[in-house]
């Protein structure tokens, strides 16, 4: 497995990538979980994805896209701002430079991992899968290497669960809220060194090794 990071400097397999990446969001979004996203020719995009965001990819056999992210500062476009403000419920957030917003967050589940409901004594470790700890450690790390010490995000109340699960609480910025049958939240996550190793999964291989790789395969 491997965490390929793309931003605006992209090349013919970044682009491939990227194409793969929406279509695993189509695939998540509006055939998974229903949610009412802009799916054109099996692919989901929106505005934010116009905001020069940095995408973080999970990547199995060179260009299967299992998981992504997508992380924009908040002060460029913001979803939580522009799309979910009600979620803030009055409480004050006081953007800076070190903050950066995460949305899209998804995981291609492996077929035959078992499903359960909430509240059964396996969902901790039917949910707390290894690609969800290895994004989660990706997205830290690259935190930590671009000097942002909070990271805030639209979820919902059982990823919240999960993060308090591996050790990333989330600090809840208003009530949760039932958004087109999603009883989603707004939080804010400190970016912090113990958080990352508390997390991260016995085999993951960091950013730095993952795109010195990525260099030497590139054409």
């Amino acid at each position: 497995m491997q965490v390929i990071v793309v931003d605006q400097k992209r090349n013919a397999r970044d682009m491939a990538l990227i194409d793969a990446m929406h279509r695993l969001r189509a695939k998540v979004f509006a055939e998974r979980l229903h949610w009412r996203v802009d799916c054109q020719h099996g692919v989901e995009k929106d505005r934010f994805d116009d905001a020069r965001p940095t995408y973080i990819l999970l990547v199995e056999q060179d260009i299967e896209v299992v998981g992504c992210v997508r992380l924009l500062p908040p002060a460029r476009a913001s979803m939580l701002f522009d799309v979910f403000p009600q979620l803030l419920d009055e409480v004050p957030l006081d953007l800076n430079g070190q903050m950066i917003e995460s949305s899209r967050f998804c995981i291609d589940r492996d077929p035959t991992q078992h499903v359960v409901m909430p509240g059964d004594a396996l969902e901790a470790r039917s949910l707390v899968d290894f690609r969800t700890r290895f994004l989660l450690a990706a997205i830290l790390e690259w935190c930590l290497l671009n000097g942002y010490e909070e990271l805030i995000t639209v979820t919902d109340v059982r990823f919240e669960r999960l993060l308090r699960i591996v050790g990333w609480p989330l600090r809840r910025l208003g009530r949760p809220l039932l958004i087109d049958k999603t009883e989603s939240i707004a939080g804010v996550l400190a970016v912090t060194r113990q958080a990352f190793e508390t997390l991260k999964p016995g085999r993951y291989r960091s950013l730095m090794e993952s795109a010195a790789i990525a260099k030497v395969g590139s054409p």
